[in-house]
């Protein structure tokens, strides 16, 4: 019953839509998801909506994408909206363990940092003394890739490959915290609960499976019931509008015959009055 993770979804950009989505993929299972945030005013509906979703069963992990595109205070800013708003929308997110005395003020150093902002370049740019970096370059300067000082790369490459590389592996795996909370979702999807393991539970599923399969032959049953019904109910609806048909149109002839009579009538007394008139001259 573990997920299926054998196929990775492709990193995607719809229009309208700039969050983008990696995901870092270990042992044919995800280890941890990097969702990617754009420098707005607020997290759209699809992106709390995505992140819910993700949390239950990867690791998540908040980053803004092109954070140089924002002066230091609005990013401190946008940070701590992002972070409000995943709380307030109680959408869990990774917290490096801080347990461990050898790394534990490095991962509350970047618990902190959380959401990393983070600038990427495939240029390489050569400072005054000569070394070569990783940067951006703007006409104001360059903005490095691998500088604290310039964005939180550094950070998160420490945080995921080297400091906590093995403490996600293990929350996805071997701790099977999010395996288990899977788990027992897909139990409660079968009506199914912890303890229903071995002959129980193949028992359970059989009983589940024969209940299933009496309820589709009562709906098919119901279904049909119900088209005889109204096709039955039609046909007599049919018949009372051919009735009503049969008595307008009879009710019409014996009006029309009426007025002929009328019309007879008048004609005769008229007749007899112009023949009186004769007689008497």
């Amino acid at each position: 019953m573990r997920p299926s993770l054998r196929n990775p979804p492709r990193c995607y950009q719809r229009h309208g839509y700039p969050t983008v989505l990696h995901a870092t993929w270990l042992d044919s299972a995800v280890m941890m998801a990097a969702f990617h945030f754009s420098i707005e005013l607020f997290l759209k509906a699809l992106d709390l909506v995505t992140l819910r979703e993700l949390a239950k069963r990867v690791n998540v992990i908040p980053v803004i994408a092109k954070s140089d595109t924002t002066c230091k205070d609005e990013l401190i800013r946008f940070k701590t909206k992002i972070i409000s708003e995943l709380r307030s929308h109680k959408i869990e997110i990774y917290q490096f363990p801080t347990d461990d005395e050898t790394v534990a003020q490095a991962n509350a150093e970047m618990n902190n940092a959380v959401p990393f902002a983070v600038v990427g370049s495939g240029d390489f740019v050569k400072k005054e003394n000569g070394v070569r970096v990783r940067a951006r370059r703007y006409p104001w300067g360059i903005v490095e890739v691998e500088n604290e000082q310039h964005c939180d790369f550094v950070k998160l490459r420490e945080a995921l490959i080297r400091t906590n590389v093995d403490a996600l592996r293990e929350r996805t795996h071997n701790v099977s915290v999010l395996y288990e909370s899977y788990r027992r979702e897909r139990l409660r999807s079968m009506h199914m609960g912890d303890g229903d393991t071995g002959p129980k539970m193949v028992e359970k599923f059989t009983l589940q499976k024969e209940y299933n399969d009496e309820f589709a032959l009562r709906e098919v049953k119901i279904r049909e019931d119900f088209q005889r019904n109204l096709e039955a109910k039609e046909a007599e609806l049919r018949q009372r509008e051919e009735s009503v048909g049969f008595l307008a149109r009879h009710w019409v002839e014996l009006r029309r015959l009426d007025l002929e009579i009328r019309n007879m009538h008048d004609e005769r007394t008229r007749l007899l009055a112009k023949a009186v008139k004769k007689m008497k001259r």
